[in-house]
């Protein structure tokens, strides 16, 4: 007679460490397009600040609608971002979860490890 969890073996261990890793690349992934986004915006706005020292009418118009264009698109993109990494953090935590319950006596050693090594930095202050 085996148990769930033994008949998961390896390959169960192989897939959540997976998941992790992925949902940690995304996460890498969607704060790099984020921060690109937002660059693009702040080029836009620069750019109608130039255009609107210098000249008002038709260019200052052009710019106007760039930066509009842009600010709509940079806040589309920010609210799937922040869906996408919430997914992703709530799939990290859910693999976390599932292997604290599988080995619940090694993270107690981990956190007695983590706990003594600052219980020893925090007295030598």
């Amino acid at each position: 007679m085996t148990t769930v969890a033994a008949g998961r073996g390896a390959h169960g261990r192989t897939t959540r460490r997976n998941g992790l890793a992925d949902a940690l690349r995304a996460t890498r992934q969607s704060r790099a397009a984020v921060a690109r986004d937002f660059e693009s915006l702040i080029d836009d706005a620069e750019d109608l600040l130039h255009s609107t020292a210098d000249a008002v009418g038709d260019q200052a118009t052009a710019a106007r609608a760039r930066l509009e264009k842009s600010l709509l698109q940079a806040r589309d993109r920010l609210a799937d971002q922040v869906d996408s990494i919430t997914d992703r953090g709530r799939e990290a935590a859910a693999a976390a979860d599932d292997y604290v319950r599988e080995k619940p006596w090694q993270m107690i050693g981990i956190a007695a490890l983590a706990a003594l090594a600052a219980g020893f930095f925090l007295s030598r202050r």
